[in-house]
């Protein structure tokens, strides 16, 4: 079944092509051994959860949440970093919202700010562009979270030049890498990926042919409606049966299968890729965007005193955010979710944003299959 791009965007929330779409997947699944798919993407989970989609599946199709949402992974390095920069006399620390309230070392950026820190909350790079030229006495400090999307759009922001008085504090991380590490923890229990639609749309599908070549998973893109979803669960399921290992593009009307060309070029003008911390994961190589060296005069931890005066602490001792984004627990196994920790006190950084596993099990959790 094919969805044509042209069709009303409602289409890919129709009742009916969902209908269709679950019954061939039980007719696929029916003969199937159990298998765990893996999705990388907070998007993904946001969509799967409050669409009800898992219910959709047979009991042994069991599609797990990775780690894909972009505050989960911001190492508390990195965090504590910006609440210092934030603190610093004549500095403003500019970022988006949904990092204010994860928890670091000592504190959030949401309590430096009222504890006298200049945080202001930005909903484009852009933003930043115009505080800087408005204030050109103040110095201010863009800091950057995100995946590939938001990469691409600092790089195309600092290769268009910025003010003199702007600097970057990255903390953004390049997904690819981290699919070899999550095949290590599971053994080779997983049968195959849902890559995240957005981040895809910059690097194509290229990237993630070691996937096909090195481990013989299949994978594919998927797009954030129930038909999408549903869709590339069931081209998955095909490749699977068929013993195939391709990576397929499940989201064509809005991924070309080699990306956005003009983005990747940005990307690799101003950013090398080093190895970095994926917070309560592991270092993974290859996965931090890191300023070349010719725009170091833009980095923000080579031209301001940045460094925290303690070392970093990277998860309370109780909380399993770590373990949930490795797909390796459920929230419901943490002692402290919906109890200790929720949205309005979170212990982890799962909790905060709206792509973070346990803040979108906490706020979905009463849905049913005939809220589509």
């Amino acid at each position: 079944m094919t969805i044509h791009k042209k069709f009303n965007p409602d289409a890919f929330k129709d009742r009916e092509i969902v209908n269709r779409l679950t019954q061939e997947i039980k007719l696929l699944a029916a003969r199937m051994a159990p298998l765990k798919i893996m999705h990388i993407c907070g998007g993904h989970e946001n969509a799967i959860v409050r669409y009800a989609i898992r219910q959709f599946l047979p009991a042994h199709i069991k599609v797990i949440a990775g780690p894909g949402c972009p505050v989960c992974v911001c190492p508390v390095e990195s965090i504590d970093e910006a609440i210092t920069l934030a603190l610093l006399p004549g500095v403003t620390l500019l970022t988006f919202g949904d990092i204010l309230r994860v928890p670091a070392t000592n504190s959030s950026l949401e309590e430096a700010r009222v504890n006298g820190g200049s945080v202001k909350v930005v909903y484009s790079p852009l933003d930043a562009i115009k505080l800087a030229q408005h204030s050109p006495q103040q110095t201010f400090v863009f800091f950057s979270v995100g995946f590939e999307t938001t990469a691409a759009g600092i790089a195309g922001l600092i290769h268009s030049g910025v003010p003199e008085n702007l600097f970057f504090l990255i903390a953004n991380r390049y997904m690819p890498p981290v699919l070899k590490l999550l095949m290590e923890v599971h053994d080779d229990s997983l049968q195959g990926f849902l890559l995240a639609g957005h981040a895809t749309a910059i690097t194509g599908l290229g990237v993630y042919d070691f996937m096909r070549d090195e481990f013989k998973l299949p994978c594919a893109t998927a797009g954030f409606e129930p038909v999408d979803i549903l869709l590339a669960i069931r081209e998955l399921l095909t490749l699977i049966k068929n013993d195939q290992h391709q990576v397929i593009n499940c989201y064509s009307r809005v991924i070309k299968n080699e990306g956005n060309l003009i983005a990747q070029k940005c990307l690799k003008e101003v950013f090398d890729l080093k190895p970095g911390v994926w917070r309560g994961i592991d270092k993974v190589e290859d996965s931090a965007y890191v300023l070349k060296d010719k725009y170091a005069f833009l980095d923000a931890r080579k031209q301001l005193a940045c460094k925290p005066s303690y070392p970093p602490q990277a998860h309370h001792p109780s909380c399993l955010c770590h373990r949930v984004m490795l797909g390796e627990v459920e929230p419901q196994d943490c002692k402290l979710f919906k109890k200790a920790c929720t949205p309005s006190k979170p212990f982890g950084p799962c909790m905060v944003s709206p792509e973070g596993t346990c803040h979108v099990r906490y706020s979905y959790s009463e849905i049913k299959i005939d809220s589509l």
